[in-house]
């Protein structure tokens, strides 16, 4: 059976000048190193979709240098907004060739469906009266197996200190997303550590960081030592999917503890 095959990349935390580092690694690089390590490993994709926190202190060059990263792999990408993007910028910077910031695409018979929950100033998600409008619209006029993604987790992870800036209103999500059996998955960003379980007939999932990652189970911040990863969906024709998570052979060793980096 043939499927489509998504590659999900998320928080990049690229920084504002090339070069720069952030707990003691170059993400910018590690995001590079990521992207090739998931097309060297696994062919070309139907999509790469870019789960937020793509940029740390975001500015126009940050985005525009990820943009470029992006188009020399020739494939449809679509980016959603985390907490620490500017997403003004990022629909200017980030719409360009096969990079977009579109929030619904149609994939021969998927449509995928990228959700914002920034709330201002803040690290916990919020998914506006608006956006779930917008969901609740989209999926009563098309009846495609849907894949909806959003940066933020909608349900706890088990990481105490990450599930207080979980979406807030994360039972209003799933409570539209329910109503339509078309909704197969979420997926999400954010974590920076592998999620995989599930609500009423939805999987929900979320993905490593391209740069480094957290520890699983943590009461406080605390980095693990696993390096980068990535998801990818295959979705099939007939609305079911399958989803794994790869590693890129990376070192770690010279990470830095601080948490006032994040």
């Amino acid at each position: 059976m043939s499927a489509l095959k998504v590659l999900q990349l998320t928080d990049l935390h690229i920084l504002p000048r090339a070069g720069d580092k952030m707990l003691g690694i170059d993400t910018e690089q590690y995001f590079q190193k990521t992207l090739a390590h998931a097309h060297a490993t696994h062919g070309g994709f139907d999509l790469i979709l870019l789960t937020g926190d793509l940029g740390q202190d975001p500015s126009a060059d940050s985005y525009r240098r990820i943009c470029r990263h992006l188009q020399t792999y020739a494939t449809p990408c679509l980016c959603l907004p985390g907490n620490h993007d500017d997403w003004k910028l990022m629909e200017t910077e980030l719409n360009e060739g096969f990079v977009s910031c579109r929030k619904h695409l149609l994939l021969k018979n998927w449509q995928i469906i990228a959700l914002n929950s920034q709330k201002p100033a803040s690290p916990v998600g919020l998914v506006t009266r608006e956006e779930l409008v917008f969901l609740e619209q989209t999926l009563a006029a098309n009846q495609m197996p849907a894949l909806l993604a959003v940066h933020h987790h909608c349900i706890a992870s088990q990481s105490d200190w990450m599930d207080t800036m979980k979406i807030e209103n994360g039972k209003e999500l799933l409570a539209v997303a329910e109503c339509f059996p078309q909704v197969k998955a979420i997926t999400c960003g954010h974590l920076h550590q592998e999620m995989q379980t599930s609500y009423k007939h939805m999987a929900i999932f979320a993905a490593p960081a391209s740069c480094f990652q957290f520890k699983p189970f943590a009461t406080e911040f605390e980095l693990d030592s696993l390096p980068p990863g990535y998801r990818i969906f295959e979705l099939f024709e007939d609305g079911s999917l399958h989803s794994d998570c790869h590693r890129v052979p990376i070192g770690m060793s010279a990470l830095q503890i601080n948490v006032h980096s994040y």
